[in-house]
This record gives C-alpha cells, structure tokens and sequence, in this order.
C-alpha cells in the first residue's frame, strides 16, 4: 500500500517535472517516459512479488504509439492529442487502486 502511494504521489508530480519550453509531443513523450519509470520503480519497491509479478503480466507499460493511435481514434489529432497523452500521464489505474484498497 506504501508503495502504491509513493507511485501516486510521483505521478501527480509528472507535469511539474516535464520542461515547457518543449514541443507538446516532447513533453507527452517525456510524461510517458516518466510515468513507465515510476510504474517500474515501483514495483521493484514492493515486497509482495507475486502482486509485483501480477502487474507487470496484467498491467504491463504500453509503448507511447498505443496512446497516440487511443486518443486519434477518439478524435483528437494535433496538438491537442498530445495535451491529452499529457494530461493523462498523471491518472493512475482506478482499477488498480481499487484492487489495491486504495480509494
């Protein structure tokens, strides 16, 4: 639970790490990168490896183009795509949390 947290807490925290002066696609790339580095870390972190195993089987990173082709499938293109890669880099799994216990 600890660790799901401190995953929590890091990923709120991506946008505030991303540098603005990059192109939106930049940034996008650059919050994907962090959030996969966090999952990662976090999972390390965890004492329970048979749920660390789970995850990654279950809940593995998916690469940055799997987000591109969700959101253009949704309608978004341009800039505005890679707002919405961004913004979502910092919403951890709801499902997840909640197999956890965590709210």
């Amino acid at each position: 639970m600890e660790v799901r947290e401190w995953y929590i807490s890091h990923d709120k925290n991506i946008v505030n790490k991303i540098d603005k002066s990059l192109a939106i696609k930049e940034q996008a790339i650059k919050a994907h990168w962090l959030r996969n580095k966090y999952r990662m870390q976090a999972r390390k972190l965890m004492k329970d490896r048979e749920l660390a195993e789970y995850l990654d089987t279950n809940h593995s990173n998916l690469p940055f183009e799997y987000y591109e082709k969700k959101y253009l499938k949704q309608g978004y293109n341009g800039n505005l795509l890679y707002r919405k890669i961004l913004e979502a880099s910092n919403r951890t799994n709801k499902k997840v949390n909640e197999e956890l216990g965590i709210a």
